[in-house]
């Protein structure tokens, strides 16, 4: 595992998958006792994560997590749903979303910008394409690999 989210992501998944959800992000912010581990869900058979959902979730992985700490010290667990700006976080997030709207960040500036909103027009091995909405850009969609993503979500405003 390259970090400690993926592997608190590994060991959860099992369970989460118990109540009938995927873990789409495994996420932690915060410092000292400010610190919140977040666990974004979805169902599997894409209906909406309920409160219900959560609630069962959380609890499951309080007792979980009471026997398997996930880290040291004080923290706060939060379970939520993805909402409509459901992040994208894996290749194969960008394959099942490919033809809709996403808003991506990258760590480097391409293009003399950092941020990217239009439509995902294709993924590859290395990255993806996007055709971007401005009209500071040429019709040639621009290509970002994975490596310079530093987030990206759908635009959960647009559908396609």
């Amino acid at each position: 595992m390259s970090s400690l989210t993926d592997k608190i992501e590994s060991d959860i998944s099992p369970l989460v998958g118990d109540y009938g959800c995927n873990v789409v992000r495994v996420a932690i912010f915060g410092q000292g006792r400010g610190k919140t581990l977040q666990v974004m869900l979805e169902k599997k058979d894409g209906e909406p994560v309920t409160i219900e959902d959560c609630e069962q979730v959380s609890r499951g992985l309080s007792i979980f997590f009471d026997v398997n700490e996930p880290m040291t010290g004080h923290y706060n667990l939060e379970v939520s749903s993805t909402g409509i700006d459901r992040p994208l976080t894996k290749q194969k997030d960008y394959e099942r979303f490919c033809g809709n709207y996403v808003v991506v960040k990258t760590y480097v500036s391409k293009n003399n910008r950092k941020n990217f909103k239009g439509l995902l027009e294709s993924v590859m091995e290395s990255g993806i394409k996007i055709r971007l909405d401005d009209s500071l850009t040429v019709d040639e969609p621009i290509t970002l690999l994975y490596e310079e993503i530093s987030s990206a979500h759908l635009d959960g405003f647009r559908k396609k």
